[in-house]
């Protein structure tokens, strides 16, 4: 395509024999100085202005049809593949309305919207649910319409599950990245209110610092007392009461999940609202990713739009002029 560049000296030269006849004809037929005012000769510069357009148009055009690239290099940061265990709190206190429409609840909402947008450092997720005992409800996988499926399922289930041992959730969380037989870094995620009513807290805490395990703990609830409620078999809904018929109340507990983050190295974050869980998620992920090395990509990026643009300017000066 670069051949048709030959069109350029073709124009001059058209342009040349022109401005030589134009000027043959002004000096034959010269204009009287009282006329010139009201003259509609081609003036010189607006004759050179003419041959300007038109060759800029025209190379213009050449160099669109030349499909020209610029070559652009990009490096992109790589980061170590870590799974990330989820340890969810299904306790009764986690349906407390605080946070609407529950803490628990909203708590399976952001880690849904985390889970879509994963980075590409997360590698597999696993989820272990817990009350009083704990369920590896997924193991570490990479499919998230799985992991989704669980959470739909803890969302649909009102049964009631009473204590709170987040030191028997620990410990089995613990054990499944043990077992793993992909040896992949394990990322731990605590989502609780706080309340814990075990006594495998300590024990668990002795384990997790021996595999040298950070824990990082979302605490999610506001600060004040908040009534209970739960569903019964065949009733609706009712408050979950205590002695003498008296509603009992429920608030966060931080005390006990900054001491497990800052026992094991980890981040502890209060989400008071439940809207900033997910940002939550997404930061603690960001701080605990390891760079790896780069990775160097060449692409190449087009360039003729940018004649066609010169073209189309230089064309429309031409056609204003003429």
């Amino acid at each position: 395509m670069l051949e048709w560049l030959l069109i350029l000296p073709a124009l001059v030269a058209c342009w040349m024999i022109q401005n030589h006849y134009l000027r043959r004809v002004s000096r034959a037929s010269p204009i009287a100085p009282r006329f010139l005012a009201l003259s509609r000769r081609t003036r010189a510069r607006a004759r050179a202005a003419t041959l300007a357009s038109a060759v800029t148009c025209a190379g213009a055009m050449v160099f669109a049809l030349a499909r020209p690239q610029a070559i652009v290099t990009t490096r992109d940061a790589q980061f170590e593949r870590q799974d990330l265990i989820i340890v969810l709190d299904r306790s009764v206190s986690m349906r407390a309305r605080d946070i609407a429409p529950s803490r628990l609840v909203r708590a399976t909402s952001e880690i849904r919207n985390f889970l879509r947008h994963r980075p590409d450092a997360i590698d597999r997720v696993a989820l272990v649910g817990f009350a009083d005992s704990a369920l590896v409800l997924s193991y570490p996988t990479a499919d998230m319409g799985s992991l989704f499926f669980y959470l739909d399922w803890i969302d649909d289930d009102e049964s009631p599950l009473f204590g709170t041992n987040m030191g028997g959730a620990l410990i089995k969380a613990l054990t499944l990245a043990e077992e793993d037989q992909r040896k992949t870094p394990k990322l731990f995620l605590l989502i609780s209110d706080g309340e814990d009513l075990g006594a495998e807290l300590d024990t668990a805490l002795d384990m997790l610092r021996a595999a040298r395990v950070r824990v990082h703990c979302i605490g999610i609830g506001s600060g004040a007392p908040v009534p209970i409620p739960v569903h019964t078999s065949g009733s609706r809904e009712s408050l979950l009461l205590g002695d003498g018929n008296r509603p009992i109340m429920t608030r966060v507990s931080e005390s006990t999940l900054r001491r497990i983050a800052e026992t094991t190295g980890g981040r502890y974050v209060r989400s008071s609202s439940g809207s900033e869980m997910a940002a939550a998620i997404s930061a603690i992920v960001q701080g605990e990713r390891k760079l790896v090395g780069w990775k160097t990509t060449t692409d190449y990026r087009d360039l003729y739009d940018a004649g066609l643009a010169a073209a189309l300017v230089a064309g429309a000066a031409l056609w204003l002029i003429l």
